[in-house]
């Protein structure tokens, strides 16, 4: 481009991990325009981790699942980005619904996904396909690069205020009492076919307890409640629930813990994005060859699967009850991965 632009509006109203992935073309777009002022717009969910982002000169809340459902609000809300004389906008959310909101702001330069309504809400399109490229991150920023080529992927990032962090520190060290290595665990997700064995989760806490002289902390929200305790009571001493905390706290919390080790759901990638230094991600039903920004590492069960390579994950196992393909990433392979270059 040969002017840069005075303002940029990045949209990304999915789900929790899809805007911890955008969060690197957050980072791109400053880093190609520095003066810009980038407004970002987020659902409900995502607004804990873009509000103090310190890249972000303002946040937009499109509550689309709650009190902003209807299609007046829809309008309503385009309305107002509209008044903001947006140079660029930037949709990293493949809907219908978004493209809509998009093309109605009324900015000349419009890049978004291939999909239905695409030609008309969008001045530059690209593909959106796991198949061709499997990096998030670089499907992302490649709505960058349609216009600046030499856009280059930015690092994840949310943001955390010092007040949030110093009260996860306080917590740390509460729990820990010296000075103990810490093993953040996540064993949830949204679909029960994504789940590693809970016993596989209290047998890696076990072993870093043990081997580590650490600390191990058990991530989950509401719905995880009962699968946390039973994994901290299977493990007794030293293994802490998490449960049920802003998404902000939790990454303060993330960011203190040596190793996180989590199933394919959006804390995993949030555990990178708050600066952890060594998350494993474990994939079983969507097996893809993602790959992690080194010491961060994918693991995929490696075995064939009843869904193809772009699928999210059946919400029931064709093979029996437990999901037949985690069970194949084994308990010493997480912990080889643990223990490589540590």
């Amino acid at each position: 481009m040969e002017n840069p632009p005075s303002k940029v509006l990045i949209f990304d109203t999915a789900w929790l991990g899809d805007v911890i992935f955008t969060t690197s073309l957050i980072g791109s777009v400053k880093k190609v325009w520095p003066t810009v002022k980038l407004h970002v717009l987020v659902a409900k969910r995502g607004e804990l981790l873009i509000r103090n982002h310190p890249l972000v000169d303002k946040v937009w809340i499109y509550d689309k699942n709650g009190s902003e459902n209807s299609l007046g609000d829809l309008f309503r809300l385009a309305s107002k980005l509209k008044a903001e004389t947006f140079d660029i906008v930037l949709n990293a959310h493949p809907s219908f619904r978004s493209r809509l909101i998009t093309r109605l702001t009324g900015a000349p330069i419009r890049a978004g996904y291939y999909g239905f309504g695409s030609g008309l809400a969008f001045t530059h399109r690209i593909e959106n396909s796991l198949e061709v490229k499997p990096d998030h991150a670089q499907r992302r920023v490649d709505l960058l690069r349609v216009l600046v080529h030499e856009a280059t992927i930015e690092p994840l990032q949310v943001g955390v205020t010092p007040e949030t962090k110093q009260l996860a520190f306080a917590l740390v060290r509460k729990l820990a009492g010296a000075e103990k290595p810490l093993l953040g665990l996540i064993p949830g997700s949204a679909r029960l076919t994504k789940m590693w064995p809970r016993d596989h989760f209290s047998a890696i806490a076990k072993r870093w307890i043990r081997d580590k002289n650490g600390i191990a902390l058990v991530f989950g929200g509401k719905h995880e409640t009962s699968l946390v305790k039973l994994i901290c009571d299977s493990v007794g001493e030293n293994c802490h629930p998490i449960v049920n905390l802003p998404l902000d706290e939790v990454a303060g919390l993330l960011a203190q813990c040596s190793c996180t080790v989590g199933n394919d759901t959006g804390v995993s990638f949030l555990a990178i994005a708050a600066g952890c230094a060594k998350v494993l991600v474990l994939y079983g039903c969507t097996q893809v060859n993602y790959s992690f920004p080194l010491p961060h590492k994918a693991i995929a069960a490696g075995v064939p699967c009843c869904l193809p390579p772009t699928g999210h994950g059946r919400a029931s196992c064709k093979w029996g009850e437990t999901p037949w393909c985690m069970q194949q990433i084994s308990v010493e392979r997480v912990w080889s991965e643990l223990e490589a270059d540590s």
